[in-house]
């Protein structure tokens, strides 16, 4: 039974490897970038100044007071192209070193989904092991995980439903049979293995949110012999030809539920809504519907 159940866990991944950041203009070229340029300003505010008023603006017969002028002039301008430059590859590696950082975080963050879900993984794995236990102790301890994993793990939700129900349709209550006893033969009402009751409670409760679209809870022909289900949430689960014998379904929601020949003898479905729930064949002797919401409800019996 484990391995049938840790089957249903099985899916194909798409791979997340985590991909290394791109390459930065290494350091190296950038720094000589920076030598050529500070050694250009230095030589330009030197006698480079000079160079470039004689063979490139062309003056050469000046007054010394018009040369110093023009000097300081060409001075500023190398001073503002430098500027300039230097802002522009500010720009250019602060925009660089922003989209490196940000690569790096999605890697990271990959990284970090990864381990969380091979950590998720890992305790499914012991989950499900429990569950094929002999210790009653150590099978609830297991089902107690697999709702943890639920909660921590949205993409897993659906997963350990499926589990869960498997559990409760392959393991028959403890000490009971499909044909329950006659009524003044019984003592008292019957209860489902703890086990499976705690199976159960957790499919009941859980957060209906995190379910597959078009998913329904699986408990056809399951033997839920006197099962505590009040104020499960049971939209739409198919519990067709399904053993519900004074099962107590007080304020449960089964709307659109299929109870198609269910054994629901004695059950007690007062103030639950069973709005178009399908009952056709199913033996509703005795069983309480006082407040119930009925609309749209198929196959009850007359009256």
């Amino acid at each position: 039974m484990t391995s049938s159940l840790s089957r249903l866990f099985r899916r194909s991944a798409m791979d997340t490897r985590p991909t290394a950041p791109p390459r930065i203009w290494p350091r190296a070229v950038a720094a000589s970038a920076g030598l050529v340029l500070l050694g250009w300003l230095i030589w330009l505010l030197g006698p480079g100044a000079g160079w470039v008023l004689e063979h490139v603006d062309g003056v050469t017969d000046v007054s010394d007071k018009e040369r110093a002028l023009l000097l300081d002039a060409i001075r500023g301008r190398a001073l503002t192209i430098t500027t300039g430059l230097a802002a522009l590859v500010a720009v250019y590696f602060t925009a660089r070193n922003a989209d490196t950082a940000r690569r790096t975080y999605e890697v990271g963050q990959r990284t970090l989904a990864l381990a969380e879900q091979g950590h998720v993984t890992d305790r499914y794995t012991k989950a499900i092991e429990q569950l094929g236990s002999a210790e009653l102790a150590v099978r609830l301890g297991g089902i107690y995980a697999l709702e943890r994993i639920a909660r921590d793990s949205a993409r897993d939700h659906s997963t350990v439903l499926e589990v869960l129900t498997a559990f409760v349709r392959t393991s028959p209550p403890l000490g009971t049979t499909l044909a329950p006893a006659p009524l003044p033969e019984r003592r008292g009402r019957p209860r489902l293995r703890a086990d499976i009751q705690a199976a159960l409670s957790v499919i009941g409760r859980r957060n209906t949110d995190h379910d597959r679209p078009g998913q329904h809870i699986d408990l056809a022909e399951a033997n839920l012999l006197g099962a505590d289900l009040a104020g499960a949430d049971l939209r739409g689960a198919d519990l067709a030809q399904a053993e519900l014998t004074e099962a107590d379904f007080k304020g449960a929601d089964l709307s659109h539920a299929n109870l198609w020949r269910a054994n629901l003898t004695r059950a007690d479905l007062a103030r639950a809504n069973l709005a178009h729930a399908i009952f056709e064949g199913a033996d509703l002797t005795d069983a309480q519907l006082d407040g119930a919401s009925l609309h749209g409800a198929r196959g009850l019996p007359p009256g």
